[in-house]
């Protein structure tokens, strides 16, 4: 008699870490696994969406070229309801009678997991046992498609979408018709999945009154049970193979420690039986490997630490207690699964089981194709204009472009510009640069845009076409450095606007919701965030925790990063952080149980998020892309960054449209010019983009205005100027004395860790002293490297170099570039040798121009040197234009600019104090918001004064204020609260917003509060306005109720200041500082060179600050000391801890001020009882 064993499988049911908090390990570790594991296949089938596809498909390639038999099955496991057209007419009869469940947000986020806090839905298999999905409401089934072929994969990608589309609440879901439509061409296949699928509900449902612990096989010994069952299992079936076809359809069995599993799959062998209907057996593996179950287990717990009480004792003890190993097995490893697990149950049929686990090997290389993605570039057709090809209307709109900037007769510019059309038709970019202009044409219809940004300023192509406004001849920029011949990937053109959230909603009111997508991005674990989440399940006490990982990053950076090191690509590694953090070894070696888990969670997928400026721009994407939804809009499944490009290899494009503050600044200093200087009350951004071409634009600002350069680069006159922000860059400036627009793109471009760590900045400011001083190698060495005084600073005089003393083409010349400034170890040792060859070609070359041997070696060596610091020019050029622009504005225009800098910076309160500081070096003050003077934007008033927009108030809406500038002045009550015949003036100015303005103040310019005017102050205004408002605005009693009110409150007193601070905070989002400290004690303050604590370095200080809170604590030796929560002047707390203050002296009180001498340390601020004083700041 011959043992029944399966000789061959593969896991046609899988997902990986891209199942948020479900599944545990990138696609590839699962491959890697498998392919260890004797298995030539496998499938991924993530909940609902196909986000690590890409993933996927590109480490299966990698695979096969390393000559591994190796084959992806793309799939996805939806949420089946069997008709949505049903669900959403019971989801909204439900909202009509108010039958949905309010729940609590904690408890809804349990229920339902919580999309909002991932940016994505998690599937929680706990949910699976219980009954909730009987509810129509939340109904929802698992269901396993796979593409069969290419075709299939395209179908199923536009079924995740519908599913996010026109499926979505907390979870996509698609529905029989919807699944049937996608299958219309026989192109997907369907497996019935898990015991979330719609079989076990069917089988399940009948059931309902057991606990899921209580359904167990003999319920189907009844003979009419099991009738029942497979009835309802026959007309759901019929439902799917009507859809898919009975080819492409199976029945799905699993194996695991789950009594409901087995009464399931009884009854679907039982209708299988019947109707020859093909069975499958899957593992529906959840992480990589066998021996990581344990870590699966702790991520699918951190994923819902904000929810749940979990801890160590909600972890299975060993593997012997999981309900099912979820790892991708293998043929042997199924069976020995499927007999451990069923003993006992003589309704499974060896022989059956058997074939089922072999059929997927079968339904893998037989059934299913080598499935390709298209790759083809995906760029809408709605840019070509009709009867042209992208070519022709590319090349005509050049032409025009190049004659409205009178050029089309300068034989350089035509014959530069033949020679970028010649490569961009070549490498069939032309529907590329036809979608960069539609969007850049857009922008323009409302908002300023950049001058230019990365190497694609360096295209006169982009500048003619009026993508770019910067003249690459003008300025020495090379078209190779943006786009050469040797060159596989797409053009990259990133581009600055002023306000990028409305472009894309212009974008989408353009071309639709479904053709505008933003990219995704994924946040994995890092190192000092995944130390604490697991301490945190482990109960460790947070401040342990965080005492040890405090010092961490400084204890590494100060070891691994060498001079000149990029700060910004630092990650902390695990072995590092061992190696050189103290506190954190001890830590790690005091907790085992911490260690043992971070090596395999570290960088698993945390959450979801979005890129900073990506978005895809083409059209039907919806069908062509398996988007997704977080926080309710779509967005792509894949990303686009620098060491991973997903998009690009299936052919979608990213549009980098990014957001600038300093474009915003710009046009609203042109707006407050036109207000001001032309009597333009309300100026059109027509009107204010004709005064930037005519004034402020590149081709027509005098860009070497001596008074700019010296009022503001030379004088340190510094005031929201781009690029000079930092103090660093400003002291830099001012030594190297910029005269041009070179020379400011030199120093941007020198002021960076990188530059500044070899000395660059000394090299080049000595030089610039005194040119006689520098020794060129050449005379041709001179032509290229004289306008930066001898110093190689960009990236294109190093390819000039290449060009003009070594001959060789600028191609070539890119590739020098590239080579000899590749820094990752990936094709390192190709890059070396390559640099060689291209060394022996540059001496070779050199020679031939007249160089010496050695003097073109030692040039090549000084090449290499500055490699490693050059900057992209064109990049630097286009900044330092955006930076000039800047200093023009505030040497021409000063209250202008200033006003729009303070306004854009008033958003964000460090931000805001940083400018007020500024604009006291200017001698402007903000002085409060005034009902009488406030716009809706920030206002310009003499004196240097400027003033908030009525929009900084709390409470006043577009209603609101449009009602208030319409009917002011008020220079009485009776202006103020009441038509001529006794009725209530306002209807939008309502009581909510009218309390605001009175909280802070906004009345001054009335005449009606202070002393013996209408109210003696603003705590009786409010009593009698908005306490009473109901008997003052009636029409008939309304006045004489007023003066009623008047003569009863008459003895009110003001506010106390600390409400008076509290009302500003809570009003405005900041504290007014006139409340806080008068003002002659702020000059008093400020002559002594005394700031607030918001100013504290680590060197300290004394410092002034506004006690919040203050509490009483004991140190472990029992020792008394006040822990204090302090604010500065941008209203940002602080803790403070204030030594041997007993609790035998009285705290201070809330808002009162206080000088310390403080310390700064990672903790807070520290002081002693002996170094403050209180300052008396009652008026």
């Amino acid at each position: 008699m011959s043992i029944i064993m399966p000789k061959r499988f593969v896991g046609c049911h899988a997902h990986d870490g891209f199942s948020f908090s479900d599944g545990l390990g990138m696609p590839g570790e699962h491959f890697d696994f498998a392919y260890e594991n004797q298995m030539d296949a496998m499938a991924i089938t993530n909940h609902g969406h196909a986000n690590s596809y890409i993933h996927a498909y590109t480490h299966a390639k990698k695979m096969q070229k390393e000559g591994k038999n190796f084959k992806f099955l793309p799939g996805v496991e939806f949420y089946l309801h069997p008709d949505l057209k049903q669900w959403r007419q019971v989801m909204k009869d439900a909202e009509e009678e108010k039958l949905l469940v309010k729940k609590s947000k904690k408890s809804e986020k349990t229920e339902e997991s919580d999309e909002a806090d991932v940016g994505l839905t998690i599937e929680n298999e706990e949910e699976t046992k219980s009954g909730k999905y009987y509810d129509p409401r939340f109904r929802r089934h698992h269901l396993v498609v796979l593409a069969k072929n290419s075709a299939g994969l395209v179908k199923l990608f536009g079924l995740v979408s519908r599913g996010y589309i026109d499926g979505f609440y907390k979870f996509p879901r698609i529905d029989y018709a919807m699944l049937k439509e996608a299958a219309v061409d026989k192109n997907l296949i369907v497996s019935t999945a898990c015991i979330g699928g719609p079989l076990a509900c069917d089988v399940l449902e009948e059931f309902k009154q057991y606990s899921f612990e209580e359904l167990v096989p003999t319920l189907v010994d009844d003979v009419p049970a099991m009738e029942l069952a497979v009835k309802k299992i026959g007309n759901s079936v019929d439902k799917m193979i009507d859809a898919v076809g009975r080819e492409n359809f199976f029945l799905e069995i699993q194996f695991n420690k789950l009594p409901p599993q087995h009464l399931v799959n009884r009854c679907i062998m039982e209708y299988a039986k019947r109707t020859n209907i093909p069975l499958i057996a899957t593992a529906d593996s959840h992480y990589c490997r066998p021996e990581y179950w344990k870590e699966r287990e702790i991520y699918r717990k951190l994923g819902r630490l904000n929810y749940e009480n979990y801890g160590p004792e909600a972890l299975p003890k060993s593997v012997d207690d999981l309900k099912a190993e979820l790892y991708p097995k293998n043929a042997t490893q199924m069976w020995e699964e499927f007999k451990r697990t069923t003993q006992g149950m003589n309704f499974y049929d060896e022989s059956v089981v058997c074939a089922a686990i072999e059929r997927t090997h079968d339904i893998a290389h037989q059934l299913i194709e080598e499935v390709e993605p298209d790759k083809t570039v995906k760029l809408p057709s709605y840019v070509i204009p009709k009867g042209k090809t992208a070519v022709k209307a590319l090349i005509d709109l050049c032409k025009e472009g190049l004659i409205a900037k009178q050029l089309d007769k300068d034989v350089v510019y035509t014959d530069r510009l033949k020679f970028e059309l010649g490569i961009i038709k070549k490498k069939d970019f032309c529907e590329y640069f036809l979608t960069t202009k539609k969007i850049v044409d857009i922008a323009k219809e409302e908002m300023f845009v950049g001058p230019g940004r990365g190497s694609s300023a360096a295209s006169l192509v982009n500048y003619v076409l009026g993508i770019t406004d910067l003249d690459p001849i003008k300025y020495e920029l090379l078209f190779e450095r943006f786009i050469s011949e040797n060159r596989k990937e797409l053009p990259d053109i990133d581009i600055d606007f002023a306000d990028r959230a409305r472009l894309v909603e212009m974008l989408r009111e353009r071309f639709g919701d479904e053709n505008v997508i933003p990219i995704s991005n994924y946040n994995t674990f890092k190192l000092k965030s995944l130390v604490k989440d697991i301490s945190r399940f482990f109960g460790v006490p947070f401040e342990e925790v965080n005492e040890a990982t405090r010092t961490v990053d400084e204890d590494v950076r100060k070891r691994v990063l060498g001079a000149g090191d990029d700060k910004n690509l630092f990650e902390l590694k695990y072995d590092d952080a061992m190696k050189y953090s103290p506190s954190f070894k001890k830590y790690i070696d005091a907790h085992p149980e911490i260690a043992e888990n971070i090596k395999v969670l570290l960088h698993q997928n945390r959450s979801l998020g979005k890129h900073a400026g990506g978005v895809i721009v083409s059209e039907n994407i919806a069908a062509r892309m398996p988007l997704i939804k977080s926080g309710g809009d779509l967005q792509s499944p894949w990303t686009e960054g620098m060491h991973f490009k997903e998009l690009e290899i299936v052919g979608w494009v990213k549009f980098d449209l990014l957001g600038l503050s300093t474009m915003r600044i710009m046009q609203r200093a042109v707006e407050l010019i036109l207000k001001r200087h032309h009597d333009n009350k309300n100026p059109t951004f027509a009107e204010v983009k004709d005064w930037y071409e005519k004034n402020l634009s590149p081709s027509s600002l005098n860009l070497d205005d001596e008074k700019v350069f010296k009022h503001i680069y030379h004088d340190g006159n510094w005031g929201g100027v781009f690029q000079v922000t930092e103090r660093g860059a400003q002291k830099f400036f001012e030594r190297a004395k910029p005269n041009s627009i070179t020379d400011i793109a030199a120093l941007t471009s020198i002021y960076r860790p990188g530059p500044l760590a070899a000395k660059v900045d000394d090299i080049y400011v000595k030089a610039k002293e005194d040119p006689s001083s520098i020794v060129y190698e050449h005379p041709l060495v001179k032509q290229v490297l004289e306008k930066t005084y001898g110093t190689i600073i960009f990236q294109e005089s190093l390819m000039t170099l290449g060009n003009v003393v070594g001959g060789m083409t600028l191609a070539e010349c890119d590739k020098m570039r590239k080579v000899i400034t590749k820094r990752s170890m990936s094709g390192k040792d190709d890059a070396k040798i390559e640099t060689e060859k291209l060394k022996k070609k540059f001496i070779d070359g050199a020679v031939e121009r007249g160089l010496e041997a050695h003097v073109a070696d030692t040039l090549f060596e000084k090449i290499k040197f500055f490699s490693g610091y050059g900057f992209n020019k064109a990049h630097a050029v286009a900044y330092a234009i955006d930076s000039y622009q800047c200093a023009w504005l505030l040497t021409h225009y000063e209250a202008e600019w200033l006003c729009a800098y303070m306004e854009a910076m008033s958003e964000n309160p460090e931000k805001r104090a940083k400018a007020i500081r500024e604009l006291k070096g200017f001698g402007y003050e903000i002085v409060p918001i005034d009902i009488n003077l406030a716009e809706k934007g920030w206002t310009i008033l003499d004196g240097k004064k400027f003033m908030p927009s009525f929009y900084s108030v709390k409470g006043c809406g577009d209603a609101a204020v449009d009602e208030i500038i319409t009917n002011r002045p008020y220079t009485s009550i009776e202006q103020l609260l009441w038509n001529e015949d006794g009725t209530w003036k306002h209807s939008k100015f309502n009581k909510r917003s009218f309390e605001s303005l009175i909280k802070v103040g906004a009345f001054e310019s009335s005449n009606i509060v202070g002393r013996e005017k209408t109210f003696e102050n603003y705590r009786q205004m409010h009593y009698v306005v908005i306490e009473n408002m109901n008997e003052i605005k009636h029409k008939k009693r309304g006045k004489a109720s007023f003066d009623s009110y008047v003569i009863e409150s008459k003895q009110l007193e003001e506010w106390p200041r600390s409400e008076r601070v509290l009302f500003h905070k809570e009003i405005l989002g900041n504290v007014d500082l006139n409340t806080i400290i008068p003002k002659k004690m702020q000059e008093k303050l400020d002559a002594k060179g005394i700031t607030s604590i918001d100013d504290c370095t680590e060197a300290g200080g004394v410092h002034w600050l506004v006690v919040n809170e203050a509490k009483f604590k004991k140190t472990r030796t029992g020792k008394d000391y006040l822990q204090i929560v302090a604010s500065g002047e941008i209203g940002k707390s602080y803790r403070v801890f204030c030594w041997a203050w007993t609790a035998k002296s009285p705290p201070p009180g809330i808002c009162d001020v206080y000088l310390a001498e403080l310390t700064k340390s990672d903790f807070g601020f520290s002081t002693s009882s002996f170094k403050v004083r209180r300052l008396n700041v009652e008026s």
